[in-house]
């Protein structure tokens, strides 16, 4: 959370960079498939590079609603071997684009309960977001696991060490705007 902005919205920013990141997965996978030979090799370490900056929006929007990961993964995780069970059984492209379908659902929980500017999220709508960033990170680390020889941990600490080189003393709008990388 070093790099997330002290005094912005959290669960705004934590929805969309989920819906954002998952397309962007989504985009790999395409490109991968479609755009670039019947020969190529998947692009790992793209995929494993914007599989942590999900894990990122995940933990900024799990911080928005005033939990932690660490917290949330032990409590919620149980109810996700069916997807881990679909994920397995599943194609690189199927699973890409379950994560994306998955990554929107917390910004329709959360704001389709959003009047004039005030939450009215009740316990079970709260406890459904907390479910489905689980089912968020257990999808990304099907990825990982499956198609990219990676595991959560792998991708969080890239992630980490991508942005201790972007952002080496905290979170800077002007060097988010203009990043050489």
């Amino acid at each position: 959370m070093r790099t997330s902005p002290e005094g912005h919205n959290r669960v705004l920013n934590g929805c969309m960079g989920l819906i954002g990141e998952s397309g962007e997965i989504v985009d790999i996978v395409k490109k991968w498939l479609f755009q670039s030979g019947d020969h190529a090799t998947l692009p790992r370490e793209h995929l494993i590079e914007e599989c942590g900056d999900v894990l990122w929006y995940c933990a900024e929007l799990t911080a928005g609603i005033g939990d932690m990961l660490s917290r949330l993964f032990p409590r919620y995780s149980y109810f996700f071997n069916d997807i881990k069970t679909l994920n397995m059984a599943s194609t690189l492209q199927i699973t890409s684009m379950r994560l994306a379908a998955i990554a929107v659902r917390p910004a329709l929980i959360l704001y389709n309960n959003f009047d004039y500017g005030v939450f009215k999220v009740d316990s079970f709508a709260m406890s459904s977001v907390k479910a489905e960033i689980i089912g968020i990170i257990t999808t990304i680390q099907s990825i990982l696991e499956l198609h990219c020889g990676a595991t959560l941990e792998d991708a969080m600490e890239r992630n980490i060490e991508k942005l201790k080189r972007r952002y080496p003393d905290g979170f800077d709008p002007e060097r988010s705007l203009h990043r050489t990388e």
